[in-house]
């Protein structure tokens, strides 16, 4: 999985002609595995391993992982998170990635969703509710 994860963060870090992707402006780069560090500036993005199933084809060594990408924010208005999810959904459905010792056979969302959370939090801002948009990938790679 770490060779996953690498692959994945390159791609979100990747600069092309010098600049950043849309989703990782966005989010002003702040995109973490499992939670974000306490403190962090909205909006922010997390990403998380749901499940991962083997698949084996008697010669090939394949993962089949179920991955989930989660972005916050404190805007009132729903702005600012579709605008971070239209980006995240163009970096990465049907993406490429570059796996070291491995291959990238596809990277497909299976549904998302956007929610405004129930309870408030203090933020720099204030007490807010936060959006909540979540994004589940398929993806399926093979190990040399």
């Amino acid at each position: 999985m770490k060779i996953f994860y690498k692959a994945l963060m390159s791609k979100f870090n990747a600069l092309i002609a010098g600049a950043n992707n849309e989703f990782y402006t966005a989010i002003g780069g702040r995109l973490f595995q499992e939670e974000a560090p306490e403190g962090t500036i909205y909006p922010y993005a997390v990403f998380k391993h749901i499940n991962n199933n083997q698949i084996d084809t008697f010669k090939n060594k394949m993962d089949n992982i179920i991955i989930q990408f989660s972005i916050f924010s404190e805007k009132s208005s729903s702005t600012e998170i579709h605008d971070a999810m239209t980006h995240l959904k163009a970096l990465f459905d049907d993406c490429r990635l570059s796996i070291s010792n491995g291959s990238l056979i596809y990277f497909y969302r299976l549904n998302d969703g956007l929610q405004r959370e129930k309870n408030e939090i203090v933020t720099e801002s204030g007490i807010q509710r936060i959006w909540h948009f979540h994004c589940d990938y398929n993806v399926v790679f093979e190990r040399s």
